[in-house]
């Protein structure tokens, strides 16, 4: 009976584009199982590393579209320049976009009012 060695302790490679496939991962790192990188990757979107931000269509006979995966934060300059290279945009995009909410704090400072001199 053979053993099987877990080789617990591999690196993955991510790529360093603002979006990216599956393919992309896989090609930088051929000596990883194919598994494992799609676990590592789930787990990497779950932990807020990435985000799915849409497919890339295409024929019927191929299969499945491919996910493209962003890195976070989503900006809308990602989402446009993945929308120009024609990737179909998942319905909550929008809500991908990492918006800080600015609210003005107002704060009352006391006016002192100068002493008047009496005489």
């Amino acid at each position: 009976m053979k053993i099987q060695e877990n080789k617990v302790k591999q690196d993955v490679i991510w790529p360093n584009t603002p979006f990216f496939i599956i393919k992309d991962v896989f090609n930088l790192n051929p000596n990883v199982k194919e598994i494992t990188l799609r676990v590592r990757l789930e787990n990497a979107i779950n932990g807020g590393k990435f985000a799915k931000i849409g497919t890339i269509p295409n024929d019927k006979k191929l299969g499945a579209p491919q996910k493209v995966i962003a890195v976070t934060p989503v900006t809308q300059i990602i989402l446009n320049k993945a929308e120009s290279t024609g990737v179909t945009l998942v319905d909550n995009a929008k809500q991908l976009i990492n918006v800080i909410s600015v609210s003005p704090i107002i704060s009352t400072v006391p006016v002192l009012s100068p002493k008047v001199a009496v005489s």
